[in-house]
């Protein structure tokens, strides 16, 4: 998968395209363990194609699951940002509010 994260029009980041790209990910992991299962006449071997298909599915899975939520978690973070940097601008202004007020007063 690449490093870059999709969003949705509100900056959030999109699950979409992510669950897609596992899925075709997953299918074709199993697509390849199904074709050389079918041609492989040890059992023993095709146990162990069906569990290296099963892990690595899992393996996909997770590791898109760990992009996503730390796509999240990036998002959550700079809209707290954004959030303190408002507040601070506020105070900031209500600051310079009072410090004008309490000058024309004198």
């Amino acid at each position: 998968m690449s490093g870059w994260v999709a969003t949705d029009e509100s900056g959030r980041p999109d699950w979409r395209r992510p669950a897609l790209r596992v899925g075709l990910e997953i299918s074709l992991v199993a697509l390849v363990a199904a074709y050389l299962a079918v041609h492989l006449s040890s059992p023993l071997v095709v146990a162990l194609i069906v569990v290296g298909a099963v892990v690595g599915s899992a393996a996909l899975l997770f590791r898109a699951l760990d992009r996503q939520a730390y796509a999240w978690v990036r998002y959550a973070s700079n809209r707290a940002q954004e959030s303190q940097r408002k507040k601070r601008r506020e105070r900031e202004r209500r600051r310079r509010r009072q410090q004008q007020r309490s000058e024309t007063e004198e």
